[in-house]
């Protein structure tokens, strides 16, 4: 009976002593938690250098502006750090098909067969028929194993052809247009895609499809550049001629001056001048000046009889028709016509009626003899234009004073085309908001320093900075504000600069350049200093952005160096940023110096 009484009284102590024991085993013993932290800190190792990888390549990104250098460099760089066998890009074309371009495909030794890059068309049907399918949504596709994933025959067949076993790949847009595809491959094996090796594909292509948008700007930008260079050319060439048309009444030799400067300022193979013979009626005619390639025969003094020009073309010359020809075995062309043109091998040709008052005195001819030409409308105005000035020549030999007159009206036309070219010229190289130079300015300046140093000893300096938290700034006040904010930001930070070989360029964004030829770090620091105290004594009110500031701050990089050969400009850009960065990992509101570059 005691003995029952006891076992009573012992079972709920057994059953606590029993859970107590299950308790304690769940608690993770040492080892277990040493193991739990080392993951963690394995895996916080593996973010930290997947961001240093990040800023490389970024870096790699935004220092050139050539888009073969900044794709070939970039898929190199994801190839290696994702540990894929192959990285390309896919370019879409206007009807939603598209291609692997060449030049901008990285693949690891053993699987450069078959390459994608070669210029291979895959038009996908799907993302024709959904004009870019999930990539518009900027959605990346991640497949892991292409034999587990349930596609369909055909596009294993695509995938199989390039032994494609598993890939990853991320939209590249351009503003708010999908460009194309950054993709990853692997080909010996599945691989299971991890979140940060998607996030960094993303963040890469995203970078790209601000590069891509940054060096056509640069290229549309060029390329007007170029345009106003041809244009002030021929400009200058016909302000010449106007001027030896005004002084001169030997028409054989003004002739053959025109004829010659029009062939090497078009770069075509003949330019040459065509009378019409009097009382013919515009029947026939001859070559009386011209200036032509040796490869080429002449056309002077050739004669030319053509029945039909009478009744069929002079009166369209007559009232100001040209005759604009790209390829003269597309245009339709008489057969006569046809072989008259190619007793002369001519391919392409700019015709340009001469007048003599209201008479049709003859005919400017711009030929291309060895190709075909698309003629630009530059060239076009520039031939009709001095056409024109023949007429005014042709009148000059009766009427001089009238001639002179006309002369005139064009010199001061021309002056003020030329005024209008160097207004253009230098608004290309300011920034239109600010009206400060801009990156194409900066890129130029630094540049030229950097050369001008090279065998001087002396140090040139650089400072980046940008403004904090003006995103904040900008979603809290407005863009008006916004823009108005980086107004008055630079008027304060051009103040400082007291020496006119002292150059603040807008970089992009908020971020702005001072480029300080012959300065050393000490100086560079200070003016930094007066920089940062500048901005801050603007009190710009950010009170409401989220910032613990009441009034607006900049962060500065700098970066100082003795340019020699072997070393590059980059070297400084590079290291400036570097130390914004850190200015901006610091706190903001303050500079970083970053270490000589010896």
């Amino acid at each position: 009976m005691i003995h029952r009484k006891l076992r009573g009284c012992l079972q709920p102590v057994a059953k606590l002593i029993a859970n107590l024991a299950c308790r304690i085993g769940e608690i993770p013993s040492i080892e277990q938690l040493e193991a739990q932290l080392h993951d963690k800190h394995c895996q916080l190792k593996a973010i930290d250098a997947q961001q240093k990888a990040l800023y490389r390549v970024i870096s790699k990104i935004r220092a050139s502006l050539d888009l073969d250098v900044i794709f070939r460099t970039t898929t190199k760089e994801t190839c290696k750090l994702l540990r894929v066998e192959r990285v390309a890009v896919y370019r879409f074309f206007d009807n939603w098909g598209g291609e692997f371009v060449e030049d901008f495909e990285f693949a690891e030794p053993g699987w450069d067969f078959g390459a994608l890059g070669q210029n291979t068309i895959w038009n996908d049907s799907y993302l024709q028929e959904h004009q870019g399918g999930r990539y518009r949504s900027n959605e990346c596709l991640i497949v892991s194993d292409v034999l587990t994933e349930g596609l369909s025959q055909c596009h294993l067949d695509v995938l199989e052809q390039f032994h494609i076993r598993a890939y990853a790949t991320a939209p590249i847009f351009i503003g708010q247009k999908l460009w194309g595809v950054l993709a990853a491959y692997q080909h010996s094996q599945p691989h299971q895609w991890q979140h940060q090796e998607i996030q960094f594909l993303s963040q890469v292509a995203n970078q790209l499809g601000f590069a891509v948008k940054q060096a056509e700007l640069m290229a549309r930008t060029e390329r007007k550049a170029e345009d106003l260079r041809l244009i002030n050319e021929q400009q200058e060439i016909l302000f010449n001629l106007i001027v030896e048309m005004r002084e001169s009444l030997d028409l054989a030799t003004l002739f053959k001056t025109t004829a010659r400067e029009v062939r090497k300022a078009l770069h075509t193979d003949r330019v040459g001048i065509f009378q019409f013979d009097a009382n013919s009626h515009y029947t026939s005619g001859e070559f009386v000046s011209e200036n032509v390639l040796p490869e080429y025969d002449s056309a002077i003094a050739f004669k030319v009889v053509d029945h039909c020009f009478g009744d069929q073309y002079a009166n369209r010359y007559r009232e100001g028709q040209i005759q604009v020809l790209s390829d003269i075995s597309q245009a339709g062309l008489k057969k006569c016509h046809l072989d008259l043109l190619k007793n002369f091998q001519v391919k392409a040709q700019i015709v340009v009626p001469v007048m003599k008052g209201n008479i049709l005195w003859g005919l400017l001819c711009v030929h291309q003899c060895d190709r075909p030409r698309v003629w630009e409308s530059t060239e076009i105005a520039f031939i009709k234009q001095l056409a024109a000035q023949f007429s005014v020549a042709l009148r000059h030999a009766d009427l001089l004073s009238q001639s002179d007159s006309k002369a005139q009206q064009l010199d001061q036309a021309l002056q003020a085309l030329k005024q209008a070219n160097e207004k253009l010229e230098k608004l290309s190289n300011l920034d239109s908001l600010t009206q400060i130079a801009n990156r194409r300015f900066f890129d130029q300046s630094l540049k030229s320093e950097w050369n001008r140093l090279l065998c001087t000893e002396k140090y040139l300096s650089l400072i980046l900075f940008d403004i904090d938290h003006f995103k904040a700034y900008n979603d809290c006040y407005g863009h008006l504000a916004g823009d108005q904010c980086l107004i008055e930001v630079t008027q304060a930070v051009q103040s400082v600069l007291k020496r006119s070989s002292d150059v603040l360029a807008r970089y992009g964004g908020e971020e702005f350049a001072v480029i300080l030829p012959d300065t050393d770090q000490d100086r560079a620091v200070k003016l930094a200093e007066k920089i940062r105290d500048a901005v801050k004594n603007l009190q710009i009110p950010s009170k409401g952005t989220q910032t613990n500031r009441p009034y607006v701050t900049i962060s500065l990089g700098i970066a100082s160096q003795i340019p020699r050969m072997g070393q590059s400009i980059q070297d400084v850009i590079r290291q400036a940023d570097q130390a914004l960065y850190q200015a901006k990992a610091k706190g903001r509101d303050m500079l970083v110096c970053a270490p000589l570059i010896q």
